[in-house]
């Protein structure tokens, strides 16, 4: 049985593997590479270094 969701997964990266894991998954997505800096601030916790791209991210490829 196919699920069908509300929502449109943007996967947000470049990356091959990333992409490669969610169609080998059978999800339905698109690609929109958000363009920012990755760089760890200095003094950043790793943590908050993650938490701090995926809002970059999201914010860059919001619709």
């Amino acid at each position: 049985m196919t699920e069908t969701y509300p929502h449109q997964l943007i996967l947000a990266s470049g990356s091959p593997r990333r992409k490669e894991l969610l169609a080998r998954l059978g999800v339905e997505f698109t690609i929109d590479t958000a363009d920012i800096d990755e760089s760890q601030r200095p003094g950043e916790l790793p943590e908050t270094l993650v938490q701090r791209l995926a809002r970059q991210k999201a914010h860059a490829v919001a619709v």
